[in-house]
């Protein structure tokens, strides 16, 4: 599998879906998505045959780390949320509401075996939008910059009494 997940990050460089794919896209959480694996390798042009079902390929947005899902954060005081789930659903409409193609730029496998990628919606980086409007840290510094001014200006999740802690920490103690 590896194999097969390196080659299509050489193979592919860029791969530009129309506006009339996203069925295609499948948000999953925060920060990662599935591309229609058949769709992906028909607009790559790579010649393959899949037996059964078809499959989803799997991609996380390179530079940002969002809330798992059911991973909580304070509104108010007293009052929790799903700061998973308000990352997801963020990233849903994101991806609806800016104009443009979508743009899934590898960069990368992760350890878990996921494509990173640079997404991108019409002229927008989706994960340094993310992270710009405080619903997403930085990860590993990508967007630090971003993070700050965000965290300044009480942006997103930076606006509530008890924002989440970072998910990197989150997941090592559930």
């Amino acid at each position: 599998m590896k194999f097969f997940v390196c080659c299509l990050v050489a193979i592919i460089h860029t791969i530009t879906f129309a506006n009339d794919s996203k069925q295609s896209l499948f948000v999953v959480d925060g920060d990662s998505v599935n591309v229609d694996l058949v769709v992906f390798l028909d607009l790559a042009k790579e010649p393959i045959i899949l037996k059964g079902n078809r499959g989803n390929l799997k991609l996380r947005i390179a530079g940002i780390d969002t809330p798992e899902i059911k991973q909580t954060c304070e509104i108010v005081k007293g009052q929790t949320i799903d700061c998973g789930t308000l990352a997801t659903q963020f990233l849903k409409e994101l991806l609806e509401s800016v104009d443009g193609d979508l743009v899934i730029e590898p960069v990368g496998v992760d350890y878990y075996q996921r494509i990173l990628v640079r997404l991108y919606k019409g002229k927008v980086n989706i994960g340094k939008r993310m992270v710009g409007q405080g619903m997403a840290y930085s990860y590993d510094d990508t967007y630090i910059k971003e993070e700050l001014v965000a965290r300044e200006k009480k942006l997103g999740f930076w606006s509530f009494n008890s924002p989440p802690i970072n998910p990197k920490v989150w997941r090592k103690t559930h």
